[in-house]
């Protein structure tokens, strides 16, 4: 089999191509629907292209290495791909016309971001002043 799954099953397809571009294995398959929902209403014609061009690589090989290649010879689907790295961090895009489409509470809780850098989400977590600071931090061996 050439490819990780047929474009028509894009909610499936969608989520694979963001595990590859996030480096994320574990993405919620809800919020994923709706971060779709969003970016192919904002992006229908790149969405499409992006989803059948990645559809179409090696599953076999490399995944992440075979879309930069394609993604460095086809700027729109570039582009499309750092939105959704961007909606899966923060859970904000910037829109063609540059004007930004914010998430939901709800998704911007859930942002990969916080999770990256260990730290709460602002604004979203109760507690006064500082309390940030209290947490016990990871350390790396």
């Amino acid at each position: 089999m050439n490819g990780p799954t047929n474009v028509s099953d894009t909610p499936t397809s969608f989520l694979e191509l963001s595990r590859v571009l996030t480096g994320e294995s574990e993405l919620d398959p809800k919020l994923g629907g709706e971060y779709q929902d969003r970016l192919q209403t904002a992006y229908p014609a790149e969405f499409e292209s992006l989803l059948a061009a990645f559809s179409s690589l090696d599953s076999a090989g490399d995944m992440a290495a075979q879309l930069k290649e394609r993604l460095d010879g086809d700027s729109a689907s570039g582009r499309l791909a750092r939105e959704i790295i961007a909606i899966w961090f923060t859970s904000q895009f910037t829109q063609p016309d540059g004007r930004p489409s914010a998430g939901t509470a709800e998704q911007w809780k859930s942002g990969l971001l916080w999770k990256v850098i260990d730290a709460p989400v602002p604004a979203a977590v109760p507690g006064e002043y500082g309390y940030w600071a209290e947490k016990p931090r990871r350390r790396e061996e």
